[in-house]
């Protein structure tokens, strides 16, 4: 099922941070030739894992009531609904470090399905339901004064890159725009 795409630009993705310059997916940047698949991956990258890895693993790093990043709103979401993931293959070797925010406020279907994941990936629900769009996706490298690659690192135990590559998008629901999650995902894909 095709996730309909939406070039409108959100305003949840606009702030700043130190060590990460976010560009519009495609433009701008030349990644890896390797990862550079991965970031265009325009479905599901869980299923694209899947396919790639086979079975992958969702480990909850944190899910809970907290402040999003800089660059995930500049202000303009005080308090969110924040939870941080590590999607890994069966040798337990993380592959991807996603990291998604939904607003605490205003409240709607998407927070019930966002708390009721669990184990679960998030783009098993943005991919398998009806009705999601996804706007601005960007893409960046992260240093080390970004949070992401810092927790990145933890992951990788300490085994990291100068810059990792990452992609981010928001997803809202078409009958209810004004709750949307935004997703970032970190490669650690080798």
């Amino acid at each position: 099922m095709a996730l309909r795409e939406s070039r409108k630009q959100s305003r949840r993705l606009q702030g700043r941070s130190r060590g990460s310059h976010w560009h519009p997916l495609g433009k701008a940047l030349k990644p890896p030739v390797h990862l550079r698949p991965w970031l265009l991956e325009s479905g599901s990258l869980t299923r694209r894992l899947q396919r790639h890895f086979g079975k992958i693993n969702v480990r909850v790093l944190h899910q809970a009531l907290g402040q999003p990043y800089n660059d995930e709103g500049s202000g303009r979401l005080p308090l969110a609904v924040v939870r941080a993931v590590v999607l890994s293959a069966d040798d337990e070797k993380p592959l991807v470090v996603a990291h998604s925010v939904l607003a605490a406020r205003p409240r709607g279907a998407l927070s019930v399905m966002f708390n009721k994941l669990g184990k679960q990936a998030l783009g098993s629900l943005l991919f398998a339901r009806r009705g999601f769009v996804r706007c601005q996706r960007e893409w960046a490298f992260l240093d080390k004064r970004h949070p992401l690659y810092r927790l990145t690192r933890v992951q990788l135990g300490g085994r990291t890159p100068d810059r990792v590559w990452a992609r981010r998008a928001v997803f809202s629901q078409s009958r209810n725009p004004e709750q949307s999650v935004q997703v970032t995902e970190v490669f650690c894909i080798g």
